[in-house]
């Protein structure tokens, strides 16, 4: 086992993990506040849908862009395991069954987007894939402990859509970065206007509480 483990640092192949915090994260909607100040990153659908079927018509629906800088990863490797850990505020204005019935989902984005500059009409432009087949990993809410945040950790091998391919043609970029998507078809018009996912951003005060992506490779 020794020899092995020796081999594969001679070799440059030993896994790794790698936490990364987003460079960028927006909540995406039409009353959203100034994205560089804003804590909170929040998801919601509409209609049974968690992603407006036109963008044009989307204002009813609120999604979270995140953007990761991949630069620490190395040229070649292997994706073993990839998880995107969230936050979510304590008590939340939706029960544990709504949740279960519409966990919240991560999506691929394209990455153009950026706090500095962002306004809501780029989402027209830029938005997640509608399709259900476009989901890297959902999930809904463990049970809450009163007054505790909750740990959402999504996994994005879980599919159906391809994450490690995703993830190869965001490191063949030549500015090396990704995006992902919070959606979710939870629906305040339908279970009240409470409920939605509400994560804290990496914005938040606390670091602990920040989003990471969360990636081993070898």
């Amino acid at each position: 086992m020794v020899a092995t483990l020796l081999a594969a640092l001679t070799l440059g192949i030993a896994p790794q993990t790698l936490s990364l915090n987003p460079t960028d994260d927006i909540w995406v909607y039409p009353h959203a506040s100034d994205p560089e100040k804003d804590g909170y990153l929040r998801c919601w659908g509409a209609e049974g849908q968690a992603v407006a079927p036109d963008p044009d018509e989307g204002d009813e629906f609120s999604y979270s862009y995140l953007k990761f800088d991949l630069g620490k990863l190395p040229k070649t490797f292997t994706l073993k395991s990839a998880k995107l850990i969230l936050w979510h505020v304590p008590d939340p204005g939706w029960d544990f069954g709504v949740s279960k019935e519409n966990p919240v989902q991560v999506r691929g984005v394209g990455s153009t987007f950026a706090e500095k500059n962002w306004e809501y009409d780029i989402s027209r432009t830029l938005f997640p894939d509608k399709a259900k087949e476009a989901v890297f990993g959902a999930m809904s809410s463990p049970k809450p402990e009163a007054g505790k945040p909750i740990l959402f950790e999504l996994d994005l091998l879980k599919g159906p859509a391809d994450f490690a391919k995703f993830l190869k043609s965001s490191c063949e970029k030549p500015d090396r970065v990704l995006g992902l998507a919070l959606t979710s078809t939870m629906n305040p018009s339908e279970f009240g206007q409470k409920s939605v996912y509400k994560f804290y951003s990496k914005d938040w005060e606390k670091a602990d509480l920040r989003p990471v992506l969360k990636l081993l490779v070898e």
